[in-house]
């Protein structure tokens, strides 16, 4: 976790700012990533206040708290924090749930299922949608494609301007099918 301090009035100290790290572990945890923090603490007569903004892939959270010392106000700053964490992981958990019911991005908004001709099995194709054919290298679309969970990629070879498709076959290598001009 990366954190940023600023103190306004505030004397930093080492104590401090590790009891802030510590207390911030258990965000990483729940949110499954290495998030980017900056936690400002400020000094008003006998007030101390924290706030804090957590940048993260779910979004930006902030929550600020107040108290007669530094580590009360963070406490329930963190707290605040984790309260926020948790309830937009479980809205993430839930869509993804009920995701399996939805149409997903590669299928049309309409999905019509095609028959065959009667003399076949009853087999029914269904249209997933478009793919957008990118031009790259070989080794560009091989890179691409180990970063993707797709079953094959489809790209543009711009040397030979043709389409072409990468597949992994069930011997964990690699296929690549070139269209004939």
């Amino acid at each position: 976790m990366t954190l940023l301090f600023t103190g306004r009035k505030a004397d930093l100290t080492p104590g401090l700012k590790r009891f802030t790290e510590d207390k911030l572990a258990r965000l990483e945890r729940i949110l499954h990533e290495s998030p980017d923090a900056h936690v400002v603490l400020t000094r008003e007569k006998h007030r101390h206040r924290a706030e804090i903004v957590v940048h993260a892939r779910i979004g930006r959270l902030t929550a600020r708290g107040e108290g007669a010392e530094f580590e009360e106000s963070l406490g329930l700053a963190i707290d605040r924090l984790l309260a926020q964490a948790r309830k937009q992981h479980s809205k993430l958990a839930k869509g993804r749930k009920h995701g399996a019911n939805r149409d997903s991005v590669r299928r049309s908004p309409v999905v019509a299922e095609i028959a065959t001709p009667a003399d076949s099995d009853g087999s029914t194709v269904v249209p997933m949608g478009r793919i957008p054919v990118k031009p790259m290298s070989v080794e560009e679309a091989l890179l691409r494609f180990q970063e993707l969970s797709d079953p094959f990629l489809v790209f543009r070879n711009p040397d030979t301007l043709r389409v072409c498709l990468l597949f992994r076959r069930r011997d964990n290598r690699y296929g690549l099918v070139e269209t004939e001009s």
